[in-house]
C-alpha cells in the first residue's frame, strides 16, 4: 500500500452527494500511499482534514466510512497497539446543498437528477442559476462551486443538457464566469450509466483558474482525444465537438456573425399536446376536425403520412382551436425529439403550398415538431432554402456538438449555425 510516487492531497476532497463513497476511494487510497513518508498516526488523524463524504442517506453514509475504514488499515496496522484510536469518520449524513465551512480543493460529484419543486425561500438561495425548472444536479454543481477554495476544481458526472438547454442557461454564465469549462468527456456508452435517461452523460472538470482552452475527450473503456477549443463562455448554448471530425465546423460556426432570426425567422413547438387530447383524436375526418400532423410524418426528409399514426390522424376542434392550433401557411418543420439510433439528430421537411394543400389548407402539428415560420413578411432566406441548408450532413453535425439530448428545442434552433461555404447564418 505505501510507496514512492504518491502525491499527498494539496487541499480537502469532498464529494457531496458520495453514497456508498465509490468516488473518493481513488484519493483516500493516494492519501495512504503518500503516508509512507510521514508519521501515520498523524496521517490517519489528519484524515477528516482531507477527505469528505456527506450523503442523505444513513445506510449509504455506513457503508461508506465503513469502506474507506478499510482503505486505511495499512495506516492503523503502522501504529503501534498502545496508541491505536478507532479511525475517524469520513462520511456524514447531510444535505448536499447546503453551504459547508470549509472551503475544498476538488468537489467530485455523481449528483442526482431530475426536476425538484423549491420553496420560496429556495428558489431565491439558487435564483442565480435557476431559469424555469429547477434541476437537482444543476444545484449540486452550484453548491459545489461555491464550495471550491480560489485553486479548486469541480469535477462531475452529469447528463450534458446543462450545455444548452435554456433551463441551465444562468448555471451556464456562473460556470463560465467563475470556473470555466476546463475539460468534457463524454460517455460514448451510455447503458448503465443513467438508466432510462436519453441523455448523452459526460465527466465535466470545471476549474477556478481560469482556463482559455477546453480538452474534449471521448470515454469508450479508455480515454480518447477529441479537440482542444477555446473555453465556452456566456449563457448561450456550448458548442463542444463531440467527434474528431466534427471539430472543425464546430470552431468555425462559432465565429458566425448572425442567428436564425436575423435571416427573418422564429421558431416555436408544435401547440398540440396530444396526450392532453386523447378524447378528441379520431382515425376518420368529419365537419369540425383538422388533419394532426406527428414528428413521424416527416421521417425521411419529406412530409407523409405515417400510417402508424392514422389511428389518431384528425382532431375535432372546439372553442378557440382554430386560432390557437391551426397552420396555415407553409413553413420549415424540424423533428422535436429523435431516436438514440436515428442517423441524424436534424430531421427537417419542407412544408410547401402544394403540400399543405395537399392536406388541406391547414393542419395542426404536434408538439414533437418544432415550427419555423417568418417572423414578418419576406424572411431574407427563402423556405426552400432555409430547409435545404438544415438538412445538410454540417449542420446535423454541429446540431450534436450543440444538443445536449436527443431533443431539439426550439431554443437550441433560434442560434441554429449555418456552415462555412453556403450562407453566413450564425448564433445568438
Amino acid at each position: 500500500m505505501f510507496g514512492p510516487g504518491a502525491t499527498r492531497l494539496p487541499g480537502l476532497v469532498r464529494d457531496r452527494a458520495c453514497g456508498a463513497g465509490a468516488l473518493l476511494l481513488p484519493p483516500i487510497r493516494e492519501h495512504v500511499r503518500s503516508s509512507a513518508r510521514t508519521d501515520p498516526e498523524v496521517a490517519l488523524t489528519a484524515l477528516p482534514s482531507v477527505i469528505e463524504g456527506i450523503d442523505s442517506d444513513p445506510n449509504a453514509v455506513w457503508l461508506a466510512n465503513v469502506t474507506m475504514a478499510a482503505e486505511v488499515l495499512p495506516l492503523l496496522a503502522a501504529i503501534p497497539a498502545s496508541r491505536r484510536r478507532p479511525v475517524p469518520s469520513i462520511a456524514r449524513c447531510g444535505d448536499g446543498l447546503d453551504s459547508c465551512t470549509r472551503p475544498a480543493r476538488v468537489e467530485m460529484q455523481n449528483p442526482p437528477y431530475g426536476r425538484v419543486r423549491l420553496t420560496s425561500e429556495e428558489r431565491q438561495r439558487w435564483d442565480h442559476v435557476l431559469y424555469g425548472h429547477a434541476n437537482l444536479y444543476g444545484l449540486f454543481i452550484a453548491s459545489a462551486l461555491e464550495g471550491l477554495d480560489d485553486a479548486g476544481v469541480l469535477a462531475a458526472l452529469v447528463p450534458t443538457s446543462f450545455t444548452s438547454g435554456l433551463y441551465f442557461s444562468r448555471l451556464r454564465e456562473t460556470l463560465s464566469t467563475h470556473a470555466p469549462l476546463r475539460d468534457a468527456a463524454f460517455v460514448v456508452e451510455r447503458g448503465g450509466t443513467f438508466t432510462g435517461v436519453l441523455q448523452e452523460t459526460c465527466l465535466a472538470i470545471f476549474s477556478k483558474r481560469r482556463a482559455r482552452r477546453t480538452r474534449i475527450a471521448s470515454l469508450n473503456g479508455h480515454v480518447e482525444k477529441v479537440a482542444q477549443v477555446k473555453s465556452p463562455r456566456g449563457a448561450g448554448p456550448w458548442l463542444l465537438p463531440r467527434r474528431a471530425d466534427d471539430a472543425p465546423a464546430a470552431v468555425a460556426a462559432t465565429t458566425l456573425p448572425l442567428r436564425l432570426a436575423d435571416v427573418g425567422y422564429r421558431c416555436s413547438t408544435g401547440p398540440l399536446v396530444w396526450n392532453r387530447r386523447k378524447v378528441d383524436l379520431v382515425s376518420n375526418p368529419f365537419p369540425g376536425t383538422a388533419p394532426v400532423l406527428w414528428a413521424a410524418d416527416i421521417d425521411g426528409g419529406t412530409i407523409h403520412r405515417d400510417r402508424n399514426r392514422d389511428a389518431l390522424r384528425f382532431l375535432q376542434l372546439g372553442g378557440n382551436d382554430a386560432q390557437i392550433l391551426l397552420l396555415r401557411n407553409p413553413a420549415v418543420l424540424v423533428q422535436r425529439t429523435t431516436a438514440p439510433e436515428q442517423a441524424r439528430r436534424l430531421v427537417v421537411a419542407d412544408l410547401s403550398p402544394e403540400t399543405l394543400q395537399h392536406w388541406g389548407g391547414s393542419l395542426i402539428v404536434e408538439n414533437h415538431v418544432n415550427v419555423l415560420l417568418p417572423i414578418v413578411g419576406e424572411p431574407l432566406l427563402k423556405r426552400e432554402v432555409l430547409a435545404a441548408v438544415l438538412a445538410t450532413e454540417v449542420l446535423d453535425r454541429v446540431t450534436r456538438s450543440l444538443a445536449g439530448s436527443v431533443a431539439v428545442s426550439a431554443y437550441e434552433l433560434m442560434p441554429k449555425l449555418f456552415p462555412p461555404g453556403t450562407v453566413s447564418l450564425a448564433r445568438i
